[in-house]
């Protein structure tokens, strides 16, 4: 008799548990294992001499997916997403291309064949994209491409977005903001990569149309050069008033090292993918003036009250401490788009049409509501994503002073 009395009274309980907690208890089962779930794919290099980028872009899918599936796309309308009235969780299906076009190429049927993925993030570098831009429209796969080349985005290629605006452009701003500061003779280095080479070289076209001098120019293979010596004091005989290098994070504060260590004098400037990284390998006390093309997150994370939106912040902060290091700069980029992608799902209604997602890409960003690093704000016909500013900073007393904002006209991207 007591078992059922006390029985009676959990049951009890519970129910007036239920009726004071409704919204709790609805909340818990939408989360739930029973939620259906939505995928989404990355392809990026976690091995191979690439791996420092790679897994970085993979965390922060990993860190968007997360956020997402605990908040919702606008960080407050969770858990996960809702696409036809049912909410879904993100999954994430991941592929190790090592840095390999053909594995890229190979990674994108897997994902889409096996895994039936509409959409990925990935892969990273001009010729990875390039190559998956033969087969994403045959496999019905919409991918972001983390590609700074200006040719990516003009192969009318209708199920590709690529997250930042060709590097090229920045090299006129980069040119007139070296020729503003006196610095008139200027050596070149880039790596062989497309989106590299066309940085440099529009840099240098640039310099000389304004009344500047191209002294040297080298182009290397990052992935096997690991020596800049020669290079520097081949450089350093023609006396250039600055050192424009244009290759990723850690091969650029190599290439500064091996210019310090044979007693070049000048300054540099360095394109955005400059980190956090390449800070500490070099030190920001051995290049004073040093002019450093950067995204926002550059300078917020020396500066967080700058940060007024508190996005880029947040991240940063998540980032340390679920990893307790560093991000390379592409990883930061890969946490927009992902929200992007997932909000499109909730305005098409729909998770598994690329074309469907594609259509309402442009709308994601133009409602304003996603909590995004960059807040850009729209997605152009050729794939672009636009409107955020990036930065011209200048390395002083240890840290950074802002010179100017750089944003690109939007008619010559259109």
């Amino acid at each position: 008799m007591r078992k059922r009395k006390v029985f009676m009274l959990l049951a009890v309980c519970s129910f007036a548990a239920l009726l004071v907690f409704p919204a709790f208890a609805e909340d818990a089962a939408k989360s739930g294992q029973s939620m259906k779930t939505v995928k989404i794919g990355v392809i990026s290099p976690v091995s191979g001499p690439l791996a420092f980028i790679g897994t970085s872009v993979l965390r922060a899918v990993q860190m968007a997916v997360a956020n997402i599936n605990e908040k919702g796309t606008l960080g407050n309308n969770g858990p996960g997403l809702l696409i036809g009235g049912q909410r879904y969780k993100l999954e994430i299906v991941s592929y190790d291309d090592s840095g390999d076009p053909s594995k890229s190429v190979a990674g994108m049927r897997k994902l889409s064949e096996l895994y039936k993925v509409p959409v990925v993030l990935g892969p990273f570098g001009t010729p990875q994209v390039w190559a998956c831009q033969e087969v994403n429209v045959g496999v019905k796969v919409l991918f972001d491409g983390f590609s700074t080349s200006d040719q990516s985005r003009r192969k009318g290629n209708a199920l590709y977005i690529q997250e930042r605006v060709p590097a090229i452009y920045y090299g006129d701003l980069m040119a007139q903001a070296s020729m503003d500061k006196g610095f008139k003779k200027a050596a070149i280095v880039t790596d062989i990569n497309e989106a590299f080479q066309s940085w440099g070289k529009r840099f240098g076209e640039k310099l000389e149309s304004l009344g500047g001098r191209v002294v040297g120019f080298e182009s290397v293979d990052i992935k096997h050069t690991t020596d800049y010596h020669s290079i520097m004091t081949s450089f350093k005989a023609k006396n250039p008033d600055i050192i424009f290098i244009s290759t990723y994070e850690e091969p650029t504060a190599l290439a500064m090292n091996h210019a310090l260590d044979i007693g070049y004098k000048g300054k540099f400037m360095v394109t955005s993918d400059w980190g956090s990284k390449s800070e500490k390998i070099v030190g920001l006390d051995r290049i004073e003036g040093t002019l450093v093309h950067a995204m926002s997150h550059t300078y917020y994370r020396k500066y967080p009250a700058q940060d007024k939106r508190g996005y880029a912040v947040a991240f940063i902060n998540q980032y340390q401490q679920l990893y307790k290091e560093d991000f390379a700069q592409p990883g930061v980029t890969a946490y927009d788009p992902t929200l992007m992608f997932a909000r499109a799902m909730e305005i098409a209604n729909n998770g598994s049409d690329a074309y469907a997602i594609r259509a309402a890409c442009p709308k994601a960003l133009e409602e304003g509501k996603l909590p995004l690093i960059f807040p850009n704000n729209d997605v152009l016909k050729n794939g672009l994503i636009v409107g955020s500013p990036e930065l011209l900073l200048q390395v002083k007393g240890g840290g950074y002073t802002q010179v100017e904002e750089m944003k690109v006209q939007r008619n010559l991207l259109e």
